[in-house]
């Protein structure tokens, strides 16, 4: 049977699009969008246009199917409602960008960085492929399905809320602290993905492979879970709460470690610790938990100065009080922990879920160091973290590393959050009218 696309050599090259002439196009796109004269829609069907900039631009409902847009730049463009369908985006930077009800359906996301996009309500399934015939316009007759590659692609931060993904997630994808709630993964493969902090809120995980992901700190309320394979996750620090499990795969999974079935005492483990500080490791034992399971625990008052703590559980735990400073608390779930009061000064919670968490009047300021050395002073690290609805009222955040922070609908009324590093956190809802800045 013959084909029915012309021989390679004979069908159109793409046009391939150059930055002064593109300048123009979205300046004109802009007008269009404002109904003024001269006004005309960005239209770049099949065109070549890699490595060129798209950012800072209002590009809503503009139109780039099936062309090539490698490693071009749409940072915090606004592409509401825009299709990229069958475009090839790889590498391409989304940073910020709000791609609201965009069509990314049979496009090559591979390596692509979404870093605090939106993607609410996107389109990332698979679609059918076209391609262009020799008058440019698109050639359906040798249509074929294809399928929407997001291996290796970044979406750390990122809002894909009610997004349709079906499998277009690809195979160890960085979603850390994404919001996926009410979103489709139905058959998607995220296997080895990172998946710390992220929040899959009544998120459709039928059929959807999470084997050997890291979960630490994300939250399934209210999921469906029809068949999903969890075979080797990492399931230290995840809440499961309320999810709807059916028929789910769980072999080779490593569960949190419970406490009581080791025989594990938290008073004299903490005793052992708080000698181990005021001796300076002369006697003693420093405390270092990994994987452990301690919900509702009561260390109000303890001195953890030091402490570390990877991949635990302290959903409810009190640590009003506690000293903390120099403590490791790194990819823990402490939804809803209470730390009113507590000394935190130089600690660490990187990539930890902090939902809920009550802040009050905390002390997360810098410990001076050597003020003539390489680093002067220690700093509290909190990047990474999922802090959304935290109350930090009147707490000590100067110099604070809060880089990548999801911090929505926080409260930091008179909160002290001079130097503090807030570079790409995310504070939309977030109470800062009295913190000091």
């Amino acid at each position: 049977m013959n084909s029915p696309l012309p021989p390679q050599d004979e069908r159109k090259a793409p046009v391939r699009m150059v930055q002064p002439i593109l300048d123009r196009m979205i300046a004109a796109h802009e007008a269009w969008l404002k109904g003024k004269a001269g006004g005309k829609r960005l239209i770049l069907k099949g065109v070549e246009a890699s490595r060129l900039d798209f950012n800072d631009h209002d590009l809503t409902d503009a139109e780039f199917v099936g062309g090539s847009f490698v490693e071009s730049d749409f940072s915090r463009a606004k592409l509401t409602r825009a299709s990229f369908f069958g475009a090839d985006i790889r590498r391409t930077t989304f940073i910020d960008a709000d791609c609201t009800r965009s069509d990314f359906r049979a496009a090559s996301l591979i390596g692509a960085d979404f870093e605090g996009a939106t993607l609410h309500k996107a389109d990332l399934r698979d679609g059918v492929m076209i391609t262009a015939g020799q008058d440019g316009e698109l050639d359906y007759s040798g249509s074929a399905r294809a399928n929407t590659n997001a291996e290796g692609a970044s979406f750390i931060g990122a809002n894909l809320s009610d997004a349709r993904i079906g499998r277009a997630a690809g195979h160890k994808t960085d979603l850390t602290n994404c919001n996926l709630s009410g979103a489709s993964l139905i058959g998607a493969d995220l296997s080895g993905a990172d998946l710390t902090g992220a929040v899959f809120k009544g998120t459709d995980l039928s059929d959807c492979n999470l084997s050997n992901c890291v979960l630490a700190g994300a939250s399934f309320a209210d999921a469906k879970m029809h068949r999903t394979n969890l075979e080797g996750a990492d399931l230290a620090a995840a809440l499961f709460e309320g999810a709807f499990q059916q028929d789910v795969k769980l072999a080779h999974a490593k569960y949190p470690v419970d406490p009581s079935r080791i025989g594990f005492n938290a008073v004299e483990a903490v005793t052992q610790h708080a000698l181990w500080v005021d001796t300076q490791g002369k006697e003693g034992t420093q405390l270092f938990l990994e994987g452990y399971d301690l919900g509702h625990a009561e260390f109000a008052g303890c001195n953890l100065s030091a402490a570390k703590f990877v991949r635990c559980t302290f959903t409810g735990a009190d640590f009003s009080g506690c000293d903390l400073t120099f403590a490791t608390l790194q990819s823990c779930l402490l939804k809803n922990a209470k730390f009113v009061n507590a000394r935190m000064r130089g600690a660490t919670l990187i990539k930890s879920n902090l939902m809920g968490a009550d802040m009050r009047n905390a002390d997360l300021s810098p410990v001076p160091l050597d003020p003539k050395g390489p680093r002067p002073f220690w700093a509290a690290r909190l990047n990474d973290v999922q802090a959304s609805g935290a109350n930090f009222t009147g707490a000590k955040l100067v110099a604070a590393n809060l880089r990548r922070a999801i911090l929505r609908d926080a409260d930091f009324t008179n909160a002290d959050l001079r130097h503090a590093n807030t570079q790409r956190a995310d504070t939309k809802g977030a109470k800062l009218e009295t913190a000091k800045r």
